[in-house]
């Protein structure tokens, strides 16, 4: 069985995203999502994170925002976890931010993420910008999922959010976010 990320990716289910990646110990899925928040601002540069501890961390279980409050300047907070959908079909997923956001779902936020992979890039310096990108995701599979934001001066917002072709758009994830408790540090996936 083949399901497609945007025509870009596909798996199988020997891929593992059914039951989790082979290869170490069975992940821990806990319920919530890895959110670090670090000083100083990411301007695009993937590679920004790697090395760098994190300022503070928490594991929101129902939604992935900072919200539009004036948070300051000049911090960027990562997302790392898994999303487990209830139903199989198209996912379209949103951010709406002030400034830079950029998302992968699937094998890219595991490995190798890079820009032209992602599955959206709201990246740059800018007001609040909402964008967009769909892939179908098979129910009750655990798709490794990373969002990337960065607020260099003025306000700071993101809100991330999904529909489907049967969900109303929604901020709501209760039940579909996890972590792997076994992976505390580092990036939770």
């Amino acid at each position: 069985m083949s399901t497609g990320f945007n025509q870009k990716f596909s798996y199988t289910q020997s891929s593992g995203f059914e039951k989790g990646f082979s290869g170490g110990p069975r992940p821990i899925y806990t319920p919530g999502i890895k959110n670090d928040l670090y000083i100083g601002y990411y301007a695009d540069d993937l590679s920004w994170f790697t090395g760098r501890t994190p300022a503070s961390t928490v594991y929101p279980t129902s939604t992935i925002q900072d919200p539009p409050t004036d948070d300051g300047s000049n911090f960027s907070r990562r997302w790392t976890g898994y999303f487990k959908p209830r139903t199989t079909e198209t996912y379209t997923f949103y951010l709406t931010s002030d400034d830079a956001s950029i998302m992968w779902i699937g094998q890219p936020a595991k490995i190798e993420w890079t820009v032209s992979n992602a599955l959206i890039d709201n990246g740059g310096i800018h007001s609040v910008v909402e964008k967009s990108g769909s892939t179908v995701l098979v129910t009750d599979a655990y798709y490794p999922i990373q969002i990337f934001f960065g607020e260099l001066g003025g306000g700071d917002e993101l809100t991330f959010s999904y529909s489907t072709p049967t969900i109303a758009k929604t901020t709501n994830l209760t039940g579909l976010v996890y972590y792997n408790a076994l992976l505390l540090s580092g990036r939770g996936i």
